[in-house]
């Protein structure tokens, strides 16, 4: 007996659509065409738009979800070369007024030969059951076709929580006093199980240094004494070169060198006066917690550094920064879903989470609506000689978007591709407005 609870799903019953999905046109001069065909010697469902760039329908099947429960969604489908998943297609699950529950899946992968499955995982909250209905979507592709051979959802296994114990700071010693301070604010986090510290921009009093500089040297020695990952910016001069950049290292649990970022916008005087060149890459590297990704204080100023890194998929992204307006990391971390960790020279420090709470203050903004239980516990700020220190443990497993109406799918777009409801985004039309210096 099958375990899927949607309805034919597998698309092997019905006429000239499948037995138990019906269409939804949302208006007739924009419906593409849904049909229940035989696809490579399968039943599938065949959508295409007709023609029309700008059509938009569903193809629903009804279905009672069981709350308090894990699932996972799958789907399986072939597409044209035109089709883009994530812009033409969405398949999602919807319960009650679609703010009680809404989800679906949002990541694909090629299996080759143009076929692509796609899953995602999640828990429905609440008891007993909820009337819903399982929707696919095409839309704005007048000319790609796509054949879907299978959709199913089934109960799984509990998604187990993903807890990261981070530290950020904020310090600036006097002249030549910097590794004393730090030194001893590391000794003071002895057995606290932290994961992850992150210190300031330049902590190393903006001293330019190479591979084997005090401030690389430091950072490396801290991390494996202490067995956990590392971070701090530098002035480093790269061998390969010769040249000078502004950038963030990550050394992990053994002290290695694991990540490099150098800060693609430095702020004028660096440039100007400084010798500091901009960097070139925005990297997301892989930890034994999750993926992380840097960006260092004038970087905050720029939309590209943090869009980059969650769409490259980093869960947290490290800050460090000399100064920076507060206000503008809520955003950063709202609009990309994502966790940024701030440590600075002047100004404060700070934790926030992917709906843009920070963790010292959760409920300051009204305006953000989170619904779910939080994701983080054990926030503890302290002063450690002059080293202040904000640390927390965060849930990695949940990712609420600030305005989480019940799901990711009635949300705020929090940085998901397939959330983007246009038919072109703007960023070549803003960098030919960068490049124009005339008027």
């Amino acid at each position: 007996m099958s375990k899927n609870l949607i309805p034919n799903g597998t698309f092997t019953q019905g006429g000239s659509l499948p037995e138990a999905w019906t269409f939804r046109s949302l208006m007739p001069n924009i419906e593409p065409v849904f049909q229940k065909v035989d696809f490579q010697g399968s039943a599938a469902v065949l959508a295409h738009g007709g023609g029309n760039p700008n059509c938009v329908g569903h193809l629903v099947a009804k279905m009672n979800i069981k709350c308090g429960e894990t699932y996972k969604l799958k789907v399986l489908f072939h597409i044209t070369e035109d089709i883009d998943p994530q812009q033409h297609l969405m398949f999602s699950l919807y319960a009650d007024d679609f703010t009680v529950f809404n989800n679906g899946i949002f990541k694909f992968k090629k299996l080759g030969d143009n076929w692509v499955c796609g899953e995602n995982t999640f828990y429905v909250p609440g008891e007993g059951e909820l009337p819903g209905e399982a929707r696919i979507t095409f839309r704005l592709n007048g000319t790609g076709i796509v054949h879907i051979r299978e959709m199913t959802m089934e109960a799984t296994d509990p998604i187990p929580p993903r807890p990261v114990k981070i530290a950020c700071s904020k310090a600036k010693p006097a002249p030549g006093t910097w590794d004393e301070h730090w030194s001893y604010a590391f000794d003071q986090l002895e057995g606290r199980g932290i994961d992850l510290f992150l210190m300031p921009e330049v902590f190393n009093d903006c001293e330019i240094e190479g591979d084997d500089g005090p401030g690389i040297q430091f950072m490396a020695k801290q991390a494996k004494r202490h067995k956990m990952y590392v971070s701090g910016s530098i002035l480093y001069r790269d061998p390969r070169d010769g040249y000078v950049y502004n950038a963030a290292l990550l050394f992990d649990r053994n002290g290695k060198l694991c990540g490099r970022y150098d800060k693609n916008h430095p702020f004028s005087n660096e440039i100007l006066n400084m010798g500091v060149l901009p960097g070139h890459d925005v990297p997301v590297f892989d930890t034994d917690f999750g993926k992380v990704g840097m960006l260092i204080c004038y970087d905050s100023w720029f939309t590209d550094v943090a869009e980059l890194l969650a769409l490259k998929g980093a869960e947290i992204i490290l800050f460090p920064n000399a100064g920076y307006y507060r206000s503008l990391v809520p955003a950063r971390a709202a609009d990309n879903c994502v966790r940024i960790v701030s440590s600075s020279l002047d100004g404060d420090c700070g934790i926030w989470d992917t709906s843009g709470a920070d963790v010292c203050c959760p409920d300051l903004d009204t305006t953000r609506h989170s619904k779910c239980d939080t994701t983080f516990n054990d926030v503890l700020v302290e002063q450690i000689g002059e080293v202040k220190i904000v640390s927390c443990v965060m849930d990695l497993s949940q990712s609420p978007s600030p305005h989480n109406w019940g799901g990711p799918l009635m949300s705020a777009p929090g940085g998901r591709r397939n959330r983007r409801e246009q038919h072109r985004l703007l960023y070549d039309q803003i960098q030919r407005e960068i490049k124009r210096w005339w008027d």
